[in-house]
């Protein structure tokens, strides 16, 4: 098993978690193969995808050593230890829940619960998570992940929802240690064209914002 501290760091290398929600089967592995060659280091497959502990399972194996693949959308213990027995890397959750958390951490895993408040991201903490996804972030912004970050420069902070190629520098500077990106990166229109050259250089360009803006932060 990788040592909890090394998937952290794979996790949060390229600063971007890829959202990748009801992608059709016979593509998601294409669609996979682009975000990673663009340099993408955790994908996110929610388990709200009909398909989706099959494609964990395979490609978690697939791309082993290159990038994390985890589940997302997960909201109950049951979730939790069937996308860990496919070979969930991470377990990502829109919601607090104590006992998602515990699971993933019984089996080594990383724990990102969703939490909005400066008291959830505390209870989250305590409950064992190795880093919090604040959603809805577009509803909130940078700033508020500077305000509610100063008092817990201990926590990890994951902004996800409303994050774009063209506010992801000032989420960074703000201190977000990585993004969840959903739409703005894993493009239906771009699926629906099998244009997975294009989905690659997308995901470049984010990865290459993300250094940047932490360059400007050293």
């Amino acid at each position: 098993m990788i040592p909890k501290v090394q998937l952290l760091q794979k996790l949060v290398e390229s600063g971007i978690i890829a959202v990748i929600r009801r992608v059709p089967e016979e593509i998601v592995g294409q669609v996979i193969e682009s975000l990673v060659e663009g340099r993408v280091t955790a994908l996110e497959v929610t388990v709200d995808s009909p398909h989706a502990y099959r494609t964990i399972e395979k490609y978690s194996q697939m791309f082993k050593g290159q990038a994390l693949i985890g589940a997302g959308t997960v909201i109950d213990r049951e979730s939790a230890q069937r996308a860990i027995s496919a070979g969930a890397d991470f377990v990502f959750s829109p919601s607090l829940s104590e006992e998602v958390i515990r699971t993933a951490l019984r089996y080594g895993k990383i724990a990102i619960p969703g939490v909005m408040t400066p008291t959830e991201m505390i209870q989250a903490v305590e409950w064992g998570a190795d880093a919090v996804k604040v959603f809805p972030a577009g509803n909130l912004g940078p700033k508020y992940i500077k305000d509610v970050g100063a008092p817990f420069p201990h926590i990890p902070i994951i902004p996800t929802g409303g994050v774009s190629l063209e506010n992801i520098e000032s989420y960074i500077k703000a201190g977000a240690v990585a993004c969840g990106i959903g739409g703005s990166l894993v493009n239906s229109k771009l699926i629906e064209e099998r244009n997975f050259s294009e989905l690659k250089e997308k995901a470049t360009a984010y990865v290459e914002a993300v250094r940047a803006a932490r360059n400007l932060i050293k």
